[in-house]
């Protein structure tokens, strides 16, 4: 499987589940990639299990809100690797029933926003650069399907709307660089990672949403398969968009 064979990928704010999933997925198919997240109890494993296939990966532990160490790894893993092909921002977090904005603090709202949105600012500050050199390459963001972000809270549905409305201007912004930027909306994925790789998922809808839903599509907008679509939102919710519903009650 080489869909991303030599391909430079950084993945940045790896977390355990559609995060690590696309690691372990875009290693499988050639890439070399770059783990990014603030704590090393997820990434340093994952790198480790990768590099124990025989395939490429590193992990990088470092805060992705914080501008000067986020461009600093970037750099650094640009000048290890040769170039960058691709860039993940998969930072997110606080999925947190609060339906009530008079009770919402405003420390909550500032720390969505940072790890949502800043995060990404500062993360295709420091890549568009590398991508420019290396002749184009492509952006992905990660947003949330609109049911999640409705049952979630304010500033979560805030930043996720912001994410999609960043990548859009920005897509425009790359387009005479080569440069495409899409965002997938993920709906609410339920079903675990499996240990050590990423299985094609289920053919069926009516399901829970797992992992590896994310990372395919990922797969698709990071490759080569996908050289004319850029500035797009996918939402990726097992139907909850066109109000089908994901069977919650599955388990």
């Amino acid at each position: 499987m080489n869909r991303l064979k030599n391909k430079v990928v950084i993945l940045a704010g790896v977390g355990r589940g559609m995060g690590r999933a696309m690691a372990l997925l875009f290693a499988a198919e050639g890439a070399n990639v770059f783990l990014l997240a603030r704590k090393n109890e997820i990434i340093g494993p994952t790198a480790a299990l990768i590099q124990g296939k025989g395939q490429r990966a590193a992990a990088v532990q470092v805060d992705v809100t914080n501008k000067e160490a986020l461009e600093s790894a970037v750099n650094q893993i640009a000048a290890a690797a040769g170039r960058v092909d691709g860039y993940a921002a998969l930072a997110g977090g606080f999925y947190k029933h609060l339906n009530n904005l008079q009770k919402i603090e405003e420390d909550f709202f500032d720390m969505v926003l940072e790890n949502h949105l800043k995060s990404i600012f500062h993360g295709c500050r420091a890549v568009i650069p590398h991508l420019q050199r290396a002749g184009g390459g492509s952006i992905l963001t990660i947003a949330a399907a609109y049911k999640t972000q409705r049952d979630a809270n304010i500033a979560y549905s805030t930043a996720k709307a912001g994410v999609c409305g960043f990548s859009k201007t920005l897509a425009r912004e790359l387009y005479a660089d080569n440069i495409r930027v899409n965002t997938i909306c993920p709906g609410l994925v339920r079903l675990p990672l499996e240990e050590d790789t990423v299985n094609v998922p289920p053919s069926q809808t009516q399901r829970l949403g797992h992992p590896a839903d994310i990372a395919y599509a990922a797969l698709y907008l990071l490759s080569d398969e996908s050289p004319w679509l850029t500035g797009q939102t996918l939402s990726l919710d097992g139907g909850d968009e066109i109000f089908a519903g994901q069977p919650y009650d599955l388990t």
